[in-house]
């Protein structure tokens, strides 16, 4: 049964491991940015709760108050290290962030800085 995930999902996930990099690996939360219903694909970003990284602008400091069910402890959202997983790698679903929140409006503007996305043009 494909499982129902929607923007703002916060799920754990194993990752690939990416030994001797910056990339984030191994089994741990992470928020859907994107996810097509009939797709078997998602796009999520990774969360860390080492707080002391470099001030980099498109990290999203979330709270577990944040999160409507669960997060463990405070953590920075990774918006660079956007990637697509496949559903079958979900363990399972913790909480939801809401759309409307000042959390998403943060991850909003880091993925648009992220991909380097002007309105401009549109």
């Amino acid at each position: 049964m494909k499982r129902e995930l929607l923007r703002g999902d916060v799920i754990y996930v194993k990752l690939d491991d990416h030994p001797y990099s910056s990339v984030q690996s191994g089994m741990r939360p992470c928020l859907v940015i994107s996810s097509y219903p009939s797709s078997k694909v998602a796009n999520v970003c990774p969360f860390t709760a080492k707080l002391d990284k470099k001030n980099i602008p498109v990290h999203v400091k979330v709270e577990p108050q944040d999160v409507n069910g669960y997060l463990e402890k405070p953590s920075l959202l990774l918006v660079e290290q956007i990637t697509t997983i496949d559903r079958k790698k979900i363990i399972s679903k913790t909480g939801h962030i809401p759309e409307d929140s000042e959390v998403m409006s943060l991850v909003n503007k880091a993925l648009i800085r992220q991909l380097m996305i002007s309105d401009e043009k549109m």
